[in-house]
């Protein structure tokens, strides 16, 4: 499987076509509990071995290759499905939002999303996801260690992205998922559901007495131990 393969910098001259001058808000619309992809942009690349590309209307009703349905065997409902034909061999979708910041000192930020990936040949085709900056300088490869096989089957995806929220917590960022066709087979798809942002809190530190109690019992074991051998 090839992994961002298709160079950054058309990427980022996709999306920016899409950034306004108003500010971002934050990520909305993650679980596309709407039925619909409010919140969210889409482009296509035309197959003509270029990287033209197209705004297109990501309303389920308004293009073919962006859809909201259920997906069997799973609880929850209104997943997003994208795909590519052999004319727009890359489909993507994407967001522009304000990351939080962290929380406080010992705060961590992660992501989480059921992505599932259905290809025509693994081996050629290609899916992408990741979180970057607006000037793209920084992008974080949220499918790096996922393997394959779970992506075919469907699988939850967990990133850490706490060193990237520390740099860019406050400003505004992109989230982005593509498919790409290169065997001229297609459609290849991928369905998204469930992201989230979370930031997990520090575990608490021991109150002093508690640390001193502890040590306190520990030394009265030892204690009693060495009591018993003499």
């Amino acid at each position: 499987m090839k992994r961002i393969s298709v160079p950054l910098v058309f990427l980022a001259a996709v999306t920016a076509m899409n950034l306004g001058s108003t500010q971002a808000t934050p990520l909305q619309n993650g679980n596309f509990d709407t039925g619909d992809f409010t919140g969210w942009s889409g482009a296509l690349s035309y197959s003509d071995n270029s990287y033209n590309t197209v705004d297109v209307n990501v309303s389920p009703d308004g293009d073919s290759h962006f859809s909201i349905s259920n997906v069997p065997n799973q609880t929850f409902t209104n997943s997003a499905t994208i795909s590519n034909d052999n004319y727009y061999w890359i489909a993507m979708l994407f967001q522009d939002f304000t990351l939080e910041p962290l929380q406080g000192p010992g705060y961590t930020m992660d992501i989480t999303f059921w992505a599932k990936w259905d290809p025509t040949d693994s081996t050629y085709d290609e899916v992408s996801a990741q979180l970057q900056d607006t000037g793209y300088t920084d992008p974080v490869d949220l499918l790096d260690g996922i393997s394959t096989a779970d992506l075919l089957n469907g699988t939850w995806v967990t990133r850490d992205i706490t060193d990237f929220a520390r740099t860019w917590g406050g400003q505004d960022v992109e989230l982005l998922f593509s498919v790409t066709d290169w065997d001229w087979s297609t459609p290849d798809s991928l369905v998204l559901d469930n992201i989230s942002l979370n930031q997990h809190a520090p575990a608490p530190v021991p109150e002093p007495a508690t640390i001193f109690l502890l040590g306190s019992g520990l030394g009265g074991i030892a204690l009693a131990r060495r009591k018993k051998e003499s």
